[in-house]
């Protein structure tokens, strides 16, 4: 076949088993690309009708090759600082509180005196001690520096007297109730939730060096694991923004960022911060295919595995333990009916079944009163029941869970919500019901790593224990896959130009190191990306 050369693909793959996640869910085994955008996909005989002099000939010898994951809420800042910045207390590495007060006596020995000691990721339940740190043990460790040791879900953390002092946190009351814990005798632990946390984070000082070097840190590790595109669920707002579209136009940022518009330093500056988008007349979407402008989102209540979420049951654990409602429902309506009138999509981060109401009911009043064409979402929509799904259907709303949480936390969920765990993240149901679920890591709560979402997709079961929690909410390998791939797309109004592996969409790739189709269940986990592809360009190699 004759061809200008301007016609040849710059890239081909053959000899594998490519997934494309197109309507019919076709398999093929080669794909060529030229520029950024795919232009054949089919068999090998066809693929070489687009051989040049200069194309690059990629052999899949077997392996699978998938649209590039697309994870639809984690924080890209985050995970940067955790990876770059903060000291990594992660539970599975660090099983003590005496290891916590080790690494933050080991980073104060470093630095000046007065300056902020940031450490994150420690796991109560996972802990020898099974508790929090106190603000006593950070002050041992640290007893000349604030100190900020915030627990793997950000939604709480312990500060020490020097950093309660920098906040001027000086009791329980400048809090709603049970957001700044007291021991018996009423005097302040050190343990801070939800606001009062949030409040905390704008006086934690980072440099713009700082902030650069986590971007790159999250960049890497997320083409590491074959993510192409991310949701970005939060930052530090105003301060952090123009940052990330800077990293993104200069290449420091490489995978493709769809930012939510939701202040991470809490409720205030969340509501001022969307009145100020409002106020400018812009919509949603605003941007290009590597930084665009999303959802605005507000955050209702806690996480699952604190447990902090806001439910209409008790916590089967301990009746006595309350979650956290961040929004009335007057509140959420007043925010989410403004967006959604000034042509934004909302969303929320709504865990427990109260907070899920909250957010579906003021954005049905939105769409009652202001019907338009619109995909509205729900970050998390972590516990739900038969009456929830039915309107989040009739709604449109797309949900976004978090599967990987059951490879956590799945023994700790049946113990704090009992049979309630039939209806977490529940997969099975919105594919029954024909809803697009799209998933997320949340990480740096988990690792970013797909591979870990997929394998709570498809077993909902414990690493360590290996409980399952709502085994019937289990699904198959390709509606997994979709789920993190166009479906990933879809939530972001995005599934004309990516999602999926078909002629004109853009060459976003993963060559995984194996079939994924025909690695047995137990060892999903260890697949690893051979290779990621963005825009037609090779930016990850292993």
């Amino acid at each position: 076949m004759n061809r200008s050369l301007s016609l040849y693909a710059d890239m081909i793959f053959k000899n594998g088993v490519v997934v494309t996640v197109d309507s019919a869910n076709s398999l093929c085994e080669a794909v060529a690309v030229n520029g950024n955008r795919i232009v054949y996909v089919g068999d090998n005989a066809g693929a070489e009708m687009w051989l040049g002099p200069d194309t690059s000939v990629i052999d899949l010898a077997g392996r699978a090759l998938l649209p590039g994951f697309i994870d639809s809420h984690m924080h890209l800042g985050m995970t940067g600082q955790n990876a770059a910045v903060i000291i990594d207390c992660n539970s599975n590495k660090v099983t003590s509180i005496s290891q916590i007060q080790q690494k933050i006596r080991e980073a104060a020995a470093k630095a000046p005196k007065g300056a902020w000691i940031k450490a994150t990721g420690y796991e109560q339940s996972k802990l020898k001690e099974g508790r929090h740190p106190t603000r006593d043990e950070l002050d041992e460790a640290a007893p000349d520096n604030p100190v900020q040791l915030t627990r793997c879900c950000l939604h709480m953390g312990v500060y020490n007297t020097l950093a309660l002092r920098a906040g001027g946190i000086t009791g329980p009351e400048m809090f709603a109730p049970g957001e700044v814990v007291v021991d018996e005798n009423g005097r302040m632990t050190g343990l801070l939730k939800e606001t009062a946390c949030t409040y905390m984070w704008d006086k934690v000082i980072y440099t713009k060096d700082e902030y650069l070097r986590s971007f790159k840190a999250a960049n890497d590790i997320l083409l590491s694991y074959g993510v192409t595109s991310m949701h970005d669920g939060s930052f530090y707002g105003e301060e952090t923004i123009g940052l990330y579209q800077d990293a993104c136009r200069n290449g420091i940022i490489k995978v493709r960022m769809y930012n939510l518009l939701y202040h991470a330093y809490g409720k205030k500056k969340t509501i001022e911060w969307v009145n100020d988008f409002i106020s400018t007349g812009i919509h949603g979407g605003l941007g290009d295919d590597h930084f665009r402008l999303g959802h605005v989102k507000i955050l209702i209540d806690g996480s699952t595995s604190a447990p902090s979420c806001a439910t209409s049951q008790p916590y089967s654990h301990d009746p006595a333990l309350k979650g956290i409602q961040l929004y009335t429902q007057e509140e959420a309506d007043d925010i989410i009916i403004k967006a959604h009138n000034a042509g934004f999509n909302v969303s929320a981060h709504a865990v427990g079944d109260v907070a899920v109401d909250v957010i579906l009911t003021a954005i049905e009043r939105a769409m009652a009163q202001n019907p338009r064409p619109c995909r509205h979402r729900i970050e998390h929509c972590g516990i739900i029941n038969e009456n929830l799904l039915s309107r989040i259907k009739k709604a449109g709303i797309v949900p976004v869970p978090n599967p990987g949480f059951f490879n956590e936390n799945a023994e700790i969920y049946v113990k704090y919500y009992g049979d309630r765990v039939n209806w977490m993240f529940p997969l099975r149901s919105y594919l029954d019901n024909g809803i697009t679920a799209a998933l997320g890591s949340d990480s740096p709560v988990i690792e970013a790593d797909p591979m870990i979402g997929l394998y709570g997709a498809l077993t909902r079961a414990d690493k360590c224990s290996g409980i399952v929690a709502g085994k019937d909410q289990r699904i198959g390998i390709m509606n997994a896959i979709r789920m993190y791939t166009y479906n990933g797309a879809y939530a972001s109004l995005e599934e004309k130009i990516k999602g999926s592996i078909e002629p004109g969409k853009l060459a976003d790739l993963v060559i995984l190191s194996g079939n994924i189709l025909d690695t047995p269940v137990e060892e999903l986990k260890s697949l690893k990306a051979d290779m990621t592809v963005i825009d037609g360009q090779i930016v990850y190699e292993r």
